[in-house]
Formats: C-alpha cells, structure tokens, sequence
C-alpha cells in the first residue's frame, strides 16, 4: 500500500466521522469504495429501520462502466437475491453464507450490522478475477468503520423515535388531563366568589391553586419532552416586559401576602423582542421558585436592564435557604430535585428551572445562578436584543 492510497484511506475514514445519516453514509461508501479499490461497480442496500422495506439501494459505476451490460446484470443479479433475503426474514447465519458464498473472485460482498443483525450490505464487482483477492483485506478493514457508524446512526434514529413516540404520549395525556383540570378550575372559581369570607373558602382556594399549578406543570412536561427531540419553536414579537413581570407579580399575590414576603423591584422601561409566551413562562417559573424556597418574612428582589452587549438582563434575589455548592450542576437538569433543607416538602418537579434553560438558550440567551447556603439565592437569565429603543429607568 503506497502512501497516497493510506491518504485516501484517512481522507476517507475522515469523511466517515462527519455524516449524520444513512443516505450520506450511502454517497459516501459509493464514491469512497470505488475509488479506494478501482471496482467497476458497487451497490449499497439497506433494510429500513421501521417496516420489513429496503429504505437504500443505489449503485454506482466507474466511469465508462455504466453501459456494460454484463457488468450492470452481475450487480443487480447480487443485489436481488440479497435483497430478497433481507426481506424475507432469513436468519443472520443464513444472510451471510449467502454473501460468503458470493464473494470471491470478481466479487467482494460485506454485510451491515446493527446490533448484530444484518441490515443490508455492501458490494463491489470487477472484470478482473484477481478482484477480491487484491481488495478483500481493506474492504473488511472499511467495513470496520462503516458499521461502527451504521451502529450510531441507526441509534439517534432510534433514540429519535423513541423521543417522539414519548411527546406523541405526552401529549395525548395531557389533552386528557387538561379538560377535567379546566372543569376543575371553572367551578372552583365560581364557587370561590359564593363562599367569600366564608371558613370553607380557604379550601376551595386551595383547590383551585392546586389545580392551576398541576395545569402548568402538565403543559411544562410536555415542552420539556418536545425540546428533548427538536428545538424550541419561538414566535417572537416585541413588547415591554416591565408590563409583563408587573402582571405576573399580581398573580403571585395571595402567597406573597400568607408568607408576607416584601417584593421590591427596579425595571428598565424598555423594548424587547422576544417569545412572549416563552418570556412569561421563565418570569413565571423563576418568581415561582424564589416565592416557594423564601422564607416567611422574606424579601425578593427583581433587577432588569440592558448590558453593553444590548442584552436584556432579568435577576431575582431571594433571602431564601440558598443551594448546596453539591447540588450547583443539578439545577438546571430536568427532573433533579436539590435538598432544600427545611423546605423538602415544597420540592418542585424538577422541570421548571431545566425548562427556563431550554428557553433561555433558544433566544441564544443564557441563564446561571449564584448562591450561598443559608444566604439566599440569584437567578438570572439573557436574552440577546439587536438595537433595542432608547431606554428610561422607572423605579418601582
């Protein structure tokens, strides 16, 4: 083997590396094995993943081989009788005897293994009968790669499907879950406004909140399993968020007045350009989170501006129990629950924090923490504006 063959080896095992799916995988054995090996002819098949069907079957010639009728008839006759037994459900043993038996002089025929069952194969043919004997050693050694990287596509394909059937599930439950849950909330409400002042008020309050937190905490799972499959779809539009937070701080009124917390905040009168849905839910989450691990007689304090890099930035301190230094790389991970010392009864789910992330990162934004023990707690997050309109302070 020459030192420019062993180039094209690398270039090609290389090339291999930076594919993402089994139709590049195709192009790249067709183009790469003729060239590597000079063969007149080959062809790549492989069986779908999902459903008994060959999803690839290409060939490709060397130049001025395509017309060669004898050539072209000896190929697809290999791609046929392989082909048949792929989607016959012939056992493995029985696959590759078959391609044993074939491949030898003109012909040199490999499988395509996932998970150790064969799911297609590849196959070269030359005029030469010295063919296989000359390239037998550095196909195996090619095919080495190939299936190394048939195994991980044919993995996130897997793992694809599998997070997709999860949303599909989630989904379906959550359009069941939220129709009572919405019953639930219509008649508490319209009892609430009878039993005003009255001892059972406090009850059906209870329901009420109850029911409104499990509704948003259904629809955060689902946008959790969605983000874990496809990126967050955003719909920007532009507003002011001072009006917004304001409004989502009244909505916090009645804890904020049992656990007599003080809430003070200084927010720049600004235009920002954001996914407003997706902006109150980390509003909503964030305040949520400082008001449920605050103390009684706590205070929070909410800070928005705009940086030198003309990003919106959004802080929250709370005097609250603060974070474990341990627990600092749990927090924004779905479905992990830090300790919180006295307040393990008032654990969230896990999903809230991981899920303002998700959102933060698609505005390209960020979101980090600082914490001390016992010291309470600053969340913060960024959302990158291009050319917001002149700002004024308006303290509150």
């Amino acid at each position: 083997m020459n030192i420019s063959h062993e180039k094209n080896i690398c270039i090609f095992l290389k090339k291999l590396n930076t594919i993402s799916s089994s139709k590049e995988l195709a192009k790249a054995v067709l183009s790469g094995f003729l060239e590597l090996t000079h063969a007149h002819a080959v062809c790549f098949c492989l069986l779908s993943s999902i459903g008994n069907h060959i999803d690839i079957k290409q060939y490709s010639f060397a130049e001025g081989k395509k017309n060669n009728k004898r050539l072209v008839h000896l190929i697809e006759k290999i791609s046929k009788v392989g082909v048949d037994m792929l989607t016959n459900n012939f056992d493995n043993e029985d696959i590759i005897e078959y391609l044993n038996s074939i491949s030898k002089d003109q012909v040199i025929i490999e499988p395509i293994y996932y998970k150790n069952t064969v799911l297609g194969f590849v196959a070269l043919a030359h005029k030469n009968k010295n063919f296989n004997k000359r390239n037998n050693v550095i196909v195996e050694m090619l095919m080495e790669s190939v299936n190394s990287k048939m195994e991980i596509i044919s993995l996130n394909d897997e793992l694809k499907r599998t997070n997709q059937e999860k949303v599909q599930f989630l989904a379906s439950i959550s359009h069941e879950y939220k129709t009572p849950l919405n019953s639930i909330i219509g008649f508490s409400d319209m009892l609430k406004a009878e039993l005003a002042g009255s001892d059972n008020y406090k009850y059906i309050d209870n329901i009420s909140k109850s029911s409104r937190f499990l509704l948003s905490l259904i629809q955060d799972i689902l946008d959790m399993a969605r983000s874990e499959y496809k990126p967050l779809e955003l719909k920007y539009e532009t507003f002011r968020p001072k009006d917004v937070i304001k409004d989502i701080i009244y909505s916090f009124e009645e804890i904020v007045k049992e656990k007599d917390i003080k809430i003070s905040y200084t927010m720049m009168d600004v235009e920002i350009t954001a996914d407003l849905k997706r902006f109150k839910q980390l509003i909503f989450n964030l305040i949520s989170n400082a008001l449920k691990f605050n103390k009684v007689g706590g205070k929070i304090v909410i800070v928005t501006y705009v940086d030198e890099n003309r990003d919106y930035i959004f802080e929250i301190k709370d005097s609250g129990d603060g974070i474990r230094k341990k627990d600092y790389d749990k927090i924004f991970n779905f479905f992990s629950q830090v300790n919180r010392n006295k307040l393990k009864r008032q654990q969230g789910s896990g999903v809230g924090l991981a899920l303002c992330k998700v959102i933060a990162n698609a505005h390209h934004g960020d979101i980090g923490f600082k914490s001390r023990l016992n010291q309470g707690s600053t969340f913060w997050f960024s959302l990158p504006q291009n050319g917001c309109a002149d700002t004024t302070y308006i303290e509150f």
